[in-house]
């Protein structure tokens, strides 16, 4: 199936409430080590995609609300997520049943199968 290179890489993600993908992912930037393009592709999304970065935020201004912490003292941290590593760990580790407990399950699209052309210069479709 052809692809569309911007849209056709990444995952359907139907949900658009916090699920426990965005704690995976948060999880995954804390201990793999991996750079943000290495994520991106293991979890499906474009090589520059900003998403990784949206969801692991979600999850982190979450756990500065858990812990009563204000979001401009911690920018840095917020921003520097693995100059901060272990502090985020145990902030994780402490809090992730509560987590656990207010994050949905991710729900896909079903992937659509679009016809294909069979030259470029016609219109017809296999």
């Amino acid at each position: 199936m052809d692809r569309n290179i911007k849209t056709g890489t990444r995952p359907n993600l139907r949900t658009k409430q916090f699920s426990t993908l965005h704690i995976e992912i948060f999880e995954q930037i804390l201990v793999s080590g991996k750079t943000n393009w290495e994520l991106n592709k293991q979890f499906g999304y474009t090589k520059r995609s900003h998403c990784l970065v949206d969801h692991s935020r979600r999850v982190m201004y979450k756990l500065l609300v858990l812990e009563n912490l204000t979001r401009e003292e911690n920018m840095e941290k917020v921003i520097y997520p693995r100059v901060y590593k272990f502090w985020w760990k145990r902030l994780l580790d402490n809090h992730k049943q509560a987590l656990l407990a207010k994050a949905i399950k991710p729900a896909y699209y079903e992937e659509v199968n679009t016809p294909k052309m069979v030259n470029e210069k016609t219109a017809f479709y296999i």
